[in-house]
């Protein structure tokens, strides 16, 4: 029966960021090659052949012309011949680290002969994605979609995918590649933080806290008398004159303290699977921050990726920044008190960094809440929280006071 068909399989939708197309003329050559069976079934046919002659062994000859016949047609069976065109299209072009990347794939067969079974194979960052493409008769389309894992950060290849065919025996497999590339964006996961706790309940606070302040340009809230050691600049002349002592603007800082989230990325304090949990629960930090109102800063002790030195509004720009991010050795390395050359006036610092970490800290400690985050991650004099992963930091965020 002619027509359309469409899959209605979840991540079917509409969406794309990278498409890839392939028909019988864009796709490379087809290979073959035997499986493990396929191959002792080969060798079998050639020891049985030479055993044979050699012994003159009938049978011997018989049997290895069975096999080479077998091994033939396995091979002539797992050929790809495929003359649909198929198109390529991600469905989540940008995905949190560890779930998986969705991908669409349309097989459109504008032939007169219907497309035989076949499997296709894609590939991001080393991980597979494997589903089966059905017969597709002529003028005739069909969605089929796939997964494919993810487990690092970063701007990654998606493919080039390709055809496969394996004969009914499983002695030859047959492959066809097409290959087109796209690229996916793989950032940090954010974890939902019950709160505000820890350092960001105290931040939070802070705030709404408007301190008295002697700058002229910050807000103004009453008079009052003035007392010695004051600053004269601030007396307010006309009002003095007019009650006979001497009165004093009295000024409050309305600034928003900033609250800043420093990642350790020398290799040294982490291996690299624990350095990914300590990306999320920055990421998570930040996010979290953006969430409730709160001015944040994400910086890093990366030389090539620092963050960035001013506040930062959208929880997007924070994974932006953090997708790039790689653990630094060496020269490459920012020790804190070059990250904070400026000083630390109305900063409050949370520093996320691995099981052997921190790499540098900063003469104040009491400006700064230490988190180690890793396999073995132990809790000593000078670390606010020591936790396993970025999941037990979410879960351990509630009680952290």
């Amino acid at each position: 029966m002619s027509g359309r068909r469409r899959s209605t399989s979840a991540g079917a939708e509409a969406g794309s960021d990278a498409d890839a197309v392939a028909d019988e003329d864009r796709v490379r050559p087809a290979g073959r090659f035997l499986t493990w069976s396929g191959l002792g079934a080969a060798i079998a046919a050639v020891v049985f052949a030479i055993v044979g002659w050699w012994w003159q062994y009938e049978e011997l000859f018989v049997i290895a012309v069975g096999l080479a016949i077998a091994v033939v047609a396995a091979v002539w069976s797992a050929r790809v011949a495929h003359a649909a065109r198929i198109v390529r299209r991600v469905s989540t072009p940008r995905v949190a680290r560890g779930e998986p990347l969705r991908v669409r794939y349309r097989v459109n067969n504008q032939g007169r002969r219907r497309t035989n079974r076949a499997t296709l194979v894609d590939s991001c960052d080393g991980e597979l994605g494997v589903t089966e493409v059905p017969p597709v008769a002529p003028k005739d389309r069909t969605d089929i979609t796939a997964t494919i894992p993810t487990r690092r950060r970063g701007v990654h290849r998606i493919g080039p995918w390709y055809l496969e065919r394996h004969d009914p025996f499983g002695l030859a497999v047959g492959r066809r590649s097409s290959g087109d590339t796209g690229t996916v964006i793989v950032h940090p996961k954010v974890h939902q933080l019950a709160g505000p706790y820890g350092a960001m309940h105290i931040v939070e606070h802070e705030a709404v806290i408007r301190r008295v302040a002697s700058d002229p340009l910050s807000g103004f809230v009453s008079l009052r008398e003035y007392v010695q050691g004051d600053d004269p600049r601030l007396i307010h002349w006309p009002t003095t004159a007019r009650m006979g002592t001497l009165m004093l603007r009295e000024h409050v800082e309305l600034r928003r303290p900033e609250f800043t989230v420093v990642l350790d990325t020398a290799a040294s304090v982490a291996p690299a699977d624990d350095f990914e949990e300590m990306v999320d629960v920055v990421a998570s930090i930040a996010v979290h921050a953006i969430r409730s109102g709160v001015d944040v800063t994400v910086r890093t002790t990366s030389k090539e990726y620092p963050g960035s030195r001013r506040s930062i509004g959208a929880e997007q720009t924070v994974l932006d920044l953090l997708t790039p991010v790689a653990q630094t050795e060496g020269d490459s390395i920012l020790r804190l008190s070059e990250l904070f050359r400026d000083g630390l006036d109305h900063t409050a610092i949370v520093m996320v960094t691995g099981p052997d970490g921190p790499a540098s800290v900063l003469p104040r400690g009491d400006s700064m809440s230490i988190v180690r985050v890793g396999q073995d991650a132990a809790l000593v004099p000078g670390i606010a929280l020591a936790v396993d992963d970025a999941a037990t930091f979410a879960q351990k965020w509630r009680p952290w006071r």
